[in-house]
């Protein structure tokens, strides 16, 4: 799990003895050092009165003070710009969510984290002190908080030690507070390649029940893979979704500390992606009824954390391709935005249809709150015979970005952008190969948002020639699906077989990726 900011353990999606597996940061496009030292949205940061180093605390109980200077997950908030995903500049109207998942909220001169709403009372213009309206917000910013009162807040002033509170409109020294951003590690995007290493760990963790082995065989499938990780840089959980030698579909949720938190069955059917939302408040996981079995539908599974109740359990609808059919255990991807949940994946086309008997691709979308699909945003058969399909959301830009790789209609690797329900045209390309009979260039793959800008990266195996090993390809795409970088092979006789979808941003244009040797 990274964030833009810190570097805390990484944990690999897959373990396999039988492989060597290594890490390689590729260096991108640099940025500004202004811009890459800025706070953003979703930072997590301390609130400290200057005069003491007595920081804001937020207790269980919604209790508000700054009576000590300790630096733990009481003092963090995650501060959330009004506006959304982007740099933090002075002006800007800003709310603080604590650990609670409450924020802080001004109650006529009292402040609190009782309530989780996101109201006026719970928004603060954040002015820096000696500013400009506009100006890069960078940590250690001596700042003010303006609430909606008009008053501004003050931490362990003088006449009430300890407090915090909002009584006057003053901008003295009673009402500055410097903004610290929480790193407990350097910056990942900091790091060299020879210190990355350092810094990685890898930790053996018991599960609740052993991990299924079984592998069957059909369509283009080249993976048995069954297990899938998902980590959040909005909390210390982690999770993983698994088959168990029964056959059931396990949700294991970790704490910080790499212990079972929680666990729970899902259902029984393959396991085939798993994801935290946005707000690490919930997890998505999308199971299968089995590849290249009829009538046996894929479900949605949007699960609460930390509790693991599943809040509601949704088919995969399609009104022309079926999910049921010849659906590769590589082919499924899923990505997770706070309004939508999307499915990219393959199916065979149902009878009756133009397209019976062929197989095809399928987009589909629905209400992340309600799990009702939105029909008006799925397309399908975008792709005839899509063997490899791949989806990313960046919440900076609010955009999926949607790949599709063919055996035959066409032989290519293409991309394309879904933004605010609508699709846009597809954009980058990558030429492939094909036998229009399920053997194509592009196996494994997988697309990741950018941590600190607007677009993404994409890694990918492909095999030039029928026969010959895959070898890794990397690239970069604006949020628009054209190419930033176009795809190159990152090392020569590089194989990307089983790990070619383990992609991690570490910010400023960097990145980590998984391979085999």
């Amino acid at each position: 799990p990274f964030s833009a900011q810190t570097c805390p353990l990484v944990r690999p999606h897959t373990r396999t003895p039988m492989m060597r597996c290594w890490l390689l940061a590729i260096a991108g496009t640099a940025r500004a050092a202004l811009a890459a030292a800025a706070l953003a949205h979703e930072d997590v940061v301390y609130l400290t009165a200057p005069r003491s180093q007595h920081r804001v605390t937020a207790q269980s109980d919604g209790g508000v003070h700054a009576k000590w200077k300790h630096q733990g997950s009481w003092q963090r908030f995650a501060l959330e710009r009004r506006e959304g995903p982007g740099q933090l500049r002075s002006g800007d109207v800003v709310l603080f969510r604590a650990w609670t998942g409450k924020r802080l909220t001004v109650q006529g001169t009292d402040v609190h984290a009782k309530w989780s709403h996101e109201g006026s009372w719970q928004s603060f213009v954040l002015e820096v002190k000696g500013g400009e309206v506009g100006d890069a917000v960078a940590p250690g910013s001596t700042i003010f908080l303006k609430a909606h009162t008009g008053k501004r807040v003050d931490a362990d002033a003088p006449d009430s030690p300890g407090m915090v509170q909002a009584r006057w409109s003053h901008q003295g020294g009673w009402q500055e507070l410097v903004l610290e951003r929480h790193s407990v590690l350097p910056r990942c995007a900091d790091l060299t390649a020879e210190q990355i290493p350092d810094l990685l760990t890898v930790t053996a963790v018991p599960l609740p029940a052993t991990i299924s082995a079984a592998c069957g065989g059909s369509g283009v499938k080249t993976s048995c893979r069954h297990g899938f990780y998902a980590a959040s840089p909005q909390s210390d959980s982690h999770a993983l979704l698994y088959n168990d030698a029964e056959g059931r579909a396990m949700v294991v949720l970790f704490d910080g500390e790499d212990a079972v938190a929680q666990s729970k069955e899902i259902g029984t059917e393959e396991v085939r992606g798993l994801q935290f939302d946005p707000s690490a408040r919930h997890l998505v996981a999308l199971v299968s009824g089995g590849t290249g079995i009829q009538n046996s539908p894929s479900y949605f599974v949007k699960v609460h954390v930390p509790s693991l109740a599943i809040v509601w359990r949704k088919p995969v609808e399609s009104p022309v391709v079926g999910m049921e059919k010849w659906t590769p255990d590589n082919s499924d991807a899923i990505a997770v935005s706070e309004e939508r949940y999307v499915l990219h994946s393959a199916g065979l086309c149902r009878e009756g249809k133009w397209c019976a008997g062929h197989q095809g691709d399928l987009f589909q979308a629905l209400n992340a709150t309600t799990g009702e699909w939105l029909d008006s945003e799925g397309k399908d058969w975008r792709v005839s015979h899509s063997c490899k399909q791949m989806v990313g959301y960046n919440p900076r830009s609010d955009a999926f970005l949607v790949a599709n790789a063919g055996d035959a209609c066409p032989k290519a690797l293409q991309y394309t952008a879904f933004s605010r329900g609508a699709h846009l045209s597809m954009s980058a390309r990558f030429d492939t190969w094909g036998d229009a009979g399920g053997r194509q260039g592009v196996t494994q793959g997988a697309i990741e948002a950018e941590l600190d800008g607007e677009g993404f990266a994409t890694v990918f195996s492909f095999g030039p020639e029928v026969g010959e090993p895959d070898r890794l390809y990397f690239a970069t795409l604006f949020a628009n699906a054209t190419f930033a970088a176009a795809p190159r092979e990152v090392l020569l006789g590089s194989s990307s077989t089983q790990l070619g979808g383990n992609l991690a941003p570490l910010g400023a244009g960097r990145w980590l990726v998984a391979y085999t040797e």
